[in-house]
């Protein structure tokens, strides 16, 4: 396969650039124009520079893209100007900002600049102040030129940082998962729908101010910490203060026990006024599906999501749309629709951390239970009552369901209780019902506080299917790592940095935790790359389950034919979930599970 680097330098000016826009809005604008365009081909170390923009498109349909790999500094940018405006596909996608984000996580920033420096290479030399505000065509012959040399400097800049990723150890089995994960944003097929993204927007904004009217509030009102406060004491309010960075706050932040009194006061006003101040702080709703909305009247939606933006190696949404957690049975999920012709499939793990929590812990009552198919919900619910509870004793089988799901990674009684709409007594019984029945999972924890004590100390060990070689880094046996090198002890407590000065507090349920998210990432990610060689689409992901875009079996003519249309339907299901079940080489025994739901739409 042959490689080929590239790197497009564009018009920007002080309203039309990528700080104040997304990505897909400032690459489908209609003030785009790309400046230059630099080629690099490694294999004989060969610069092509093309600088004029007319003769692109002529010059980048020379390339043999089915079986050229391109590789970029940020390929979801380059990549959907190549598929927007010249209509390109490159056989494969490589992307070293990516890669920068799976090596260095936070710690470093990850801008070709950054890393040309930290590998101790050359340095940028695009004069962004020169080129600034002026198309191609105002810019003389001298800056032309630097615009060119610098475009080509960036791509010789990537492929050596590229060289020096892969001689680090970056796992050369995840560059397939980059390449679907580019092709996500750069080679959209979703359809959005415009009218259903619209009507959200607008309730939304209608709902805000009409209780903002009937309050006699404004917005900003709400959105001050301190006029908030000065509302509810207005109101005759006494109102409850919590240490602050620069001394005592008001404790109305959404989780605060004051905050949770004002939205079930007994003044139907204070509540309303509570929550009106959430609703007011929280304009997710509004500020995506208007955002969706006009990203759909410019073409198909991309999804944009970034390959390990958590220390779990989990994506995370990106251009200011997040894709990942949409509320299930929210309208938004309906606006995001297959193409005709096409059935949108959404494969998802069936409690998959639990299963993988219990089978990584030895807990085998629990995972033959999960192997069986027998409810697992029902054992642990009837110790909780102290009575048999079956599957018709709706409430008391979803307590057992919150206890089964939720207390896996060291979950008090407050947040156990809360999360099952329970008592606080009953939330700590289901806390100690679970850890009770749970003795090995309880142990894992255990053995998490060594493991943690281990990495810190930069010890060489073994540790269930894990390894360490002296690094601070966990290491899976397909040669993935979490890396933990940047433990450090503080106030009697292990703490993880995160990189621009913030820690995060580590004990051995935690660790637990980020270990079972990393393999239930894992699952995932060979699950996609499964779904791809199978001749599968995969157009998105959320944590958990992958998108995909089938071809609609054929519409059934008459009543007749409707059960084998179902049939096609449901032999499509099965294989899905046959391809997103199967368990993994490393995991002999885990008793994966899938779901599948095909329809028009995501929801």
């Amino acid at each position: 396969m042959n490689i080929v680097v590239l790197d497009f330098e564009t018009y920007f000016d002080d309203s039309y650039i990528l700080s104040k826009m997304t990505t897909e809005a400032y690459i489908r604008d209609p003030r785009f124009e790309a400046l230059c365009c630099g080629l690099y081909n490694p294999k004989d170390k060969r610069l092509n520079g093309i600088a004029e923009p007319e003769y692109l498109k002529h010059s980048l349909s020379l390339i043999d893209w089915p079986n050229t790999t391109l590789l970029c500094h940020h390929a979801h940018f380059d990549g959907l100007i190549l598929s927007h405006h010249f209509g390109i596909k490159p056989a494969r996608w490589l992307d070293t900002l990516s890669m920068a984000r799976y090596l260095h996580g936070a710690h470093i920033k990850k801008s070709l600049g950054s890393l040309s420096a930290y590998y101790g290479f050359a340095e940028k030399s695009v004069p962004y102040d020169l080129f600034k505000g002026k198309p191609w065509a105002d810019l003389n012959p001298a800056t032309q030129q630097a615009l060119a040399d610098g475009c080509l400097r960036d791509c010789e800049l990537t492929y050596q940082i590229f060289e020096r990723m892969l001689q680090q150890g970056f796992p050369p089995s995840e560059l397939k998962v980059i390449d679907l994960t580019v092709r996500m944003f750069t080679e959209p097929a979703l359809v959005g729908d415009t009218k259903l993204f619209e009507k959200v927007r607008d309730e939304e904004w209608l709902k805000k101010n009409q209780t903002l009217y009937e309050l006699g509030v404004g917005e900003k009102d709400l959105a001050s910490a301190d006029k908030f406060a000065a509302i509810l004491e207005a109101e005759g309010v006494e109102v409850a203060y919590k240490p602050g960075k620069l001394g005592p706050i008001p404790a109305i932040a959404k989780t605060d026990p004051f905050m949770q009194e004002l939205l079930n006061h007994d003044d139907e006003r204070i509540a309303t006024l509570a929550q009106a101040r959430l609703d007011v702080r929280s304009t997710l709703n509004e500020t995506r599906s208007g955002r969706l909305f006009r990203c759909s009247t410019r073409g198909p939606l991309p999804v944009y999501l970034n390959y390990c933006a958590a220390h779990t190696r989990r994506w995370g949404g990106g251009d200011s749309i997040n894709l990942q957690n949409l509320p299930r049975g929210g309208a938004i999920r309906r606006g995001l629709r297959a193409p005709d012709g096409y059935l949108f499939a959404a494969p998802d793990q069936s409690q998959g951390e639990c299963r993988i929590l219990n089978w990584l812990a030895g807990q085998e009552d629990v995972v033959e239970r999960f192997r069986s198919g027998h409810d697992p919900y029902l054992p642990i619910a009837s110790e909780i009552f102290g009575r048999r509870i079956t599957k018709d004793d709706k409430e008391e089988r979803q307590v057992g369901k919150v206890a089964e799901l939720s207390s896996g990674f060291g979950a008090g009684g407050p947040k156990l209780a809360k999360a099952a709409g329970v008592t606080p007594d009953m939330g700590f019984r289901m806390r100690d019902v679970y850890r009770s029945t749970h003795p090995r999972v309880v142990e894992l924890w255990r053995e998490g506080e060594d493991v943690i004590v281990s990495l810190a100390a930069k010890k060489n060990f073994e540790w269930r299917i894990f390894f360490s070689y002296g690094d601070g880094k966990l290491y899976h046996p397909n040669g993935l790592w979490l890396d933990y090198s940047h433990l450090k002890r503080e106030a009697g407590e292990w703490r993880l940095y995160e990189g621009n000065g913030r820690y995060r507090k580590m004990y051995g349920a935690k660790l637990i935790e980020n270990v079972v998210q990393w393999l239930s990432r894992i699952v995932t990610a060979e699950a996609m790359v499964r779904f791809d060689a199978e001749g599968y689409r995969v157009v998105g992901m959320s944590h958990d389950d992958v998108w995909l875009l089938v071809p609609a079996p054929e519409r059934p003519w008459s009543v007749a034919s409707d059960e084998l249309y179902e049939d096609d339907l449901k032999e499509l299901k099965n294989n899905i979930i046959r391809i997103m079940s199967r368990v993994p080489d490393w995991a002999p025994g885990l008793p994966l599970a899938a779901d599948c739901k095909i329809g028009e739409t995501y929801s």
